[in-house]
């Protein structure tokens, strides 16, 4: 999962996701689904940004290749304000494989935070 910063320019954001499914196909990894959220409310305020831009890339991968993505996103502080990198048990990655990472519902007041 990465969040991006919704104030970057588009091109910068997608130069980013297409650098990381790069690093991941370069290192024998396999891109599965991009689900792009797009621009959603974070759910606590994170690098002064109240919203940021969801990207799921869901792959196959190695670890090095996971390493060096994290790496170059961990660098890239003006364009990625979060990653994480998510393991999945064999039924999940089976059922993610297929379907990819569905949109969450959202069913909080506009305004409300988790608590």
């Amino acid at each position: 999962m990465i969040i991006l910063d919704p104030d970057v320019d588009e091109e910068r954001q997608q130069e980013m996701i297409e650098r990381v499914q790069q690093i991941i196909r370069d290192a024998g990894g396999v891109v599965e689904h991009l689900n792009d959220w797009g621009r959603r409310k974070l759910g606590y305020v994170m690098d002064k940004k109240a919203d940021g831009r969801y990207v799921i890339i869901t792959c196959s991968a190695t670890v090095d290749g996971l390493r060096e993505a994290e790496r170059v996103m961990t660098i890239n502080k003006e364009v990625v304000i979060r990653h994480m990198v998510i393991l999945h048990s064999r039924v999940q990655a089976e059922v993610a494989k297929a379907n990819g990472a569905p949109v969450p519902v959202d069913d909080r007041p506009d305004g409300h935070r988790l608590p």
